[in-house]
């Protein structure tokens, strides 16, 4: 459902719109977008609109819900819904606040004990913990205690039910719109698709999601600062050898495309990133071609997913706005089911963890920074080196959705 803007957010996108000359010139003349575009609740009341309302958004992979039952519920910009694997093995998506009163079915007391990073929940029915009114994980109301005396439970089912949200599945990764006019996502994302046609994505299996919550940086910061190798050499040194920055290559970026991706080639095929060692820990995954085996794709389906396409494995970040200068990050590794079973995985896993918090305290630590020189008045538009291509391009995927929305909002 569109809803308006005021005037406030408006006059925030036209603002920043008559200031982004430059911004998508090839990298060696580009300039940063203005700092409002990080800071300003204005234009973040803009931006939920022209970009989360209208855009494809990743919440999660088919296999954090592998069982008939599985629910997975999630917060979507303050938006309660749940995705699940219904009776027959299908995966749907659908609202999760209960069409009585508006008590979010996972909620309240239902929510109680359990954390963001808890798995996901199995049963044949979803109850809502106000009123105890339940749904079928089709949506389809099934009861309503003590409603026979104003509205019958019979006449209640015919127009009652949790409304359901359109969602598309891309090699497993599972994408929402909450705009039900909006173009469907694969044809924008062909070169993601390229990538992933070798992965298997759909059949990995994920691990256990660790979530950070409030995390004190703009979005738009995290996919810059994922996507490009510059930082790597500095803020990363002593983890990130094993694909150094001088190893990145760029892809050119066309209008209309939806992903922004770029390789970075490892000093051998053995090598691994955040191992204690600088080695690969696991088996490679069946079916990459000698290409892959030979590189790490970093890759970004803006505005909610960023990915790392390693030969052993794949990281999943689901990145969850919470304001201009904050979100929550949904973290999810996938790899092989023939690895997870091998003897000694776990162990790895969990020392491969420990270090990857590193990387991730040292990325927490410089964005949270950043965050904060971006609302310096001395806030720069760069220049940028030839490690932040990616930088340019990230801007022309969202100023051709800023264009678009503002005009169809004024």
């Amino acid at each position: 459902m569109k809803r308006p803007l005021s005037p406030r957010a408006i006059a925030a996108a036209e603002r920043v719109l008559a200031d982004v000359d430059g911004c998508t010139d090839p990298v060696a003349t580009a300039r940063l977008l203005p700092p409002e575009v990080y800071t300003s609740e204005d234009f973040w009341e803009f931006e939920k609109e022209a970009i989360f309302s209208r855009e494809w958004l990743c919440i999660g992979h088919v296999n954090e819900i592998p069982q008939p039952g599985d629910q997975l519920p999630l917060t979507i910009l303050d938006e309660p819904i749940v995705m699940l694997r219904d009776l027959t093995g299908e995966v749907r998506v659908m609202s999760a606040v209960c069409q009585h009163r508006g008590q979010p079915l996972f909620g309240g007391l239902a929510g109680e004990g359990r954390t963001p990073s808890s798995p996901c929940l199995n049963g044949r029915r979803m109850k809502c913990p106000y009123h105890n009114w339940q749904f079928e994980l089709d949506g389809r109301l099934v009861a309503a205690p003590s409603m026979t005396e104003t509205v019958p439970v019979k006449k209640l089912r015919e127009t009652i039910r949790l409304p359901r949200i359109r969602h598309e599945i891309f090699h497993g990764l599972v994408f929402i719109n909450f705009d039900d006019n909006a173009e469907p996502l694969a044809p924008s994302v062909r070169r993601m698709d390229e990538e992933l046609s070798t992965f298997g994505l759909e059949e990995l299996v994920a691990m256990p999601a660790v979530v950070y919550e409030d995390q004190k940086w703009n979005w738009k910061i995290h996919h810059d600062n994922a996507l490009e190798p510059y930082h790597t050499s500095y803020v990363h040194r002593g983890v990130h050898e094993a694909a150094p920055a001088k190893n990145a290559r760029f892809f050119d970026f066309e209008e209309g495309d939806g992903q922004i991706m770029h390789p970075t080639y490892l000093v051998d095929e053995n090598a691994g990133l955040a191992s204690t060692d600088g080695k690969r820990t696991t088996q490679i995954i069946p079916g990459l071609t000698e290409e892959q085996r030979k590189r790490v794709m970093f890759a970004s389906i803006p505005p909610m997913l960023f990915s790392i396409l390693q030969p052993t494995f794949v990281q999943l970040a689901m990145i969850h706005p919470t304001g201009p200068g904050s979100m929550n990050l949904r973290r999810v590794n996938l790899y092989p089911k023939s690895a997870v079973e091998e003897p000694g995985f776990h162990e790895a896993y969990e020392k491969f963890m420990e270090r990857k918090q590193l990387a991730i305290h040292q990325d927490a630590v410089t964005t949270e920074a950043l965050q904060q020189g971006l609302r310096s008045r001395y806030a720069p538009r760069g220049p940028l080196s030839w490690l932040e291509s990616n930088i340019p391009q990230l801007n022309q995927w969202l100023i051709e959705r800023y264009r678009k929305a503002l005009t169809a909002d004024v």
